[in-house]
């Protein structure tokens, strides 16, 4: 319903107010629907016959020189003229494409009261004679993957340093953007604002765009309207970082029951479990609303994952005061510095380097992040007579899943069916059916599959859950991914500016999407605070329960856990460490993360006067076999 009175709004004010003379905010919005009409569906245009950017700069200046409505015709009439005479087609135009498949054929704005009679007859005459026929703007790349822009990559001689784009040059670049988009992106009907709307309301910033930076921050308010993560991860440029890529070296959040958490780090002071309470004096919820507009996310798991890096960046070695909730309850104001340098996380770091393993239960486990293709038939050697395989997909793989499908699928089998854009006819697409796997395969596994996902699971990792999971006797353990799963199509707009959207829709054989929604878990589990202080992988916990192979607990390679008390005290204190283990080193450290003390021991309790330290908060770091474990205590 929200999405329908946007629309409404929309549509009112954009034909309504044209008994008036049009604004320049909406002469651009009909300019550019026209041009790019032109440019795919006109004979000649679309041939390359007619040097179409040219003829749009030319007539640019006309355009935001218009002053009433006739003379917006008449400069759009000069433009349409210079586009030549339109082939008049010989043959019907076959209109056997289901409604799904040509979402983005709405010519409706043709007919348009901002359009005089002349000129709708033009834009109708093109449009009742286009033929599918090749394009020369557009190129399939690749089945799979991604088209091919040839002749819109990039603006000529448009750089930051030597010649910052002008008006026309910026809205030409924000043209073509816009109509490959709208013609050529599957999933426009997907977005929360109208792809309309987002031209309407915003193109008058990239007209009025002053400086380099005006112009990139107006292009990724356009791109986050897509909705789209591999949008976020492909718009960039090479020499204005927004938001920034300098982050807290070391330092990893993640969103954990409404806080954002830290899940690892190196800095002196923070400790794993820590909770952000402000950055640069913003809290976290401030930050999500500054940044939103900017962000292209298609849910709200990879927009806080987004944001559990940028709210933690800046520029080079720029300066953040972080206040943190630490394990006590109180907070805690931390002074660091960004550099580049950033750690991916893993729920379990023991298992970070593992390729695969297999527990005494009869249970294994592979890390599709470090399984290599030329791998799987040596893995499954060792792995097919297991109960159950755990495939942690909380990352991203190695191209592998076609390889396992002949190991895995019991059948040839369509698991997955694409919709690829159809380059010889704009606006439409085309359903490819994807089925692979051996046919009345004998020596298929039979055991569980279980898959592990988060919101670190993106495209070709949600692929890999979708092959996965067309597997009998297979469940999905874990939170929703990010939701862009398809081919990635790249676009430049200026030699220091790059874009992108997903370019093939990937769909289950029964006709449900994974954009936006992702690959949703038949066991949803989310990681809580209090795991994650004490090392714990909630996720995998929970696949080896339904493994049944609980009796693995001690081999989940948790980290080693350990007691402090009394906490606070302001003499004496008792690090009680697990009867477990044999040696360990404990570090202790102050805010300022000087070490103060330092000792190996093989007891299980280590006592220590504490009544000459000045009082504060004091991080205990403690190593041994069973891994690495923080804690902290507090001397009154």
């Amino acid at each position: 319903m929200k999405k329908i009175f946007i629309f409404l709004i929309f549509c009112y004010t954009v034909t309504t107010i044209y008994s008036q003379n049009p604004t320049y905010q909406q002469k651009l919005y009909y300019s550019c629907k026209v041009w790019g009409f032109v440019k795919y569906f006109h004979s000649k245009v679309s041939n390359c016959e007619v040097n179409w950017d040219s003829i749009l700069v030319g007539n640019l200046p006309l355009i935001k020189n218009a002053v009433t409505k006739d003379d917006f015709n008449n400069a759009l009439d000069t433009m349409l003229n210079a586009a030549g005479p339109m082939d008049i087609a010989l043959t019907p135009l076959p209109d056997t494409l289901p409604p799904e498949l040509k979402r983005n054929r709405n010519f409706g704005w043709i007919n348009d009261s901002i359009f005089r009679p002349n000129v709708k007859t033009l834009l109708d005459t093109i449009k009742n004679n286009f033929r599918p026929h090749p394009i020369c703007w557009i190129n399939d790349g690749s089945q799979t993957s991604a088209l091919e822009f040839p002749f819109d990559n990039p603006i000529i001689n448009s750089n930051i340093y030597t010649n910052y784009p002008d008006e026309y040059t910026r809205l030409m670049a924000i043209f073509r953007y816009w109509n490959i988009v709208n013609y050529f992106n599957p999933y426009n009907y997907v977005l929360d604002i109208p792809w309309d709307s987002t031209l309407y309301n915003n193109v008058l910033l990239i007209a009025e765009a002053s400086d380099y930076i005006s112009f990139y921050k107006s292009l990724k308010i356009f791109s986050a309207n897509l909705n789209d993560a591999h949008t976020e991860l492909l718009t960039y440029s090479t020499e204005y970082k927004f938001p920034a890529t300098y982050y807290v070296p070391w330092m990893t959040l993640r969103y954990i029951q409404n806080n954002y958490v830290v899940v690892h780090s190196h800095v002196p002071g923070i400790s794993k479990g820590d909770v952000i309470v402000s950055v640069n004096d913003k809290t976290p919820a401030q930050w999500e609303d500054s940044l939103r507009p900017y962000i292209s996310a298609g849910n709200i798991s990879i927009f806080r994952k987004f944001m559990s890096k940028y709210i933690i960046s800046g520029s080079y070695n720029s300066q953040i005061k972080i206040v943190i909730k630490d394990s006590l309850n109180n907070n805690q104001t931390i002074n660091t510095s960004t550099i580049y340098q950033d750690e991916a996380f893993s729920p379990n770091d023991t298992l970070k380097s593992v390729n695969w393993k297999k527990w005494s239960c009869n249970v294994g486990f592979v890390n599709m992040g470090n399984l290599l293709k030329g791998y799987v038939n040596i893995m499954y050697d060792e792995l097919k007579n297991t109960n159950a395989i755990i495939f942690d997909l909380r990352n991203f793989p190695n191209g592998t899943a076609w390889s396992l499908i002949n190991l895995f699928y019991p059948d040839s089998m369509c698991f997955v069916k694409y919709a690829f854009i159809d380059t010889a006819y704009p606006g439409t697409c085309y359903w490819y059916y994807y089925s692979l796997g051996i046919k009345g395969n004998p020596s298929y596994y039979k055991g569980h599959v279980i898959i592990l996902c988060n919101e670190e699971t993106i495209s070709q990792a949600e692929f890999t859950c979708v092959v996965l999971k067309a597997i009998p006797n297979a469940t999905i353990v874990g939170s929703q991914t990010q939701g862009a799963d398809g081919g990635i199509s790249y676009i430049k707009l200026s030699i220091d500016i790059q874009t992108g959207f997903t370019a093939s829709g990937i769909y289950y054989p029964n006709g449900d999407s994974t954009q936006r929604i992702g690959i949703v878990p038949d066991s949803v589990v989310y990681p809580t605070i209090e795991g994650i202080r004490h090392g714990r992988d909630e996720v995998l916990e929970k696949a080896l329960e339904i493994a049944n192979c609980i009796s693995s607990v001690s081999e989940k390679s948790q980290k080693s856990d350990f007691n402090i008390y009394p906490n606070p005290s302001n003499d004496k204190i008792t690090i009680e460490l697990p009867q477990t283990s044999k040696q360990s080193t404990i570090t202790i450290n102050n805010v300022n993360g000087q070490e103060i003390f330092k000792q190996q021991t093989t007891n299980n309790k280590l006592f220590m006067d504490v009544s000459k330290l000045p009082g504060g908060i004091y991080f205990v770091k403690v190593v041994n076999e069973n891994g690495v474990s923080v804690g902290k205590f507090v001397k009154e």
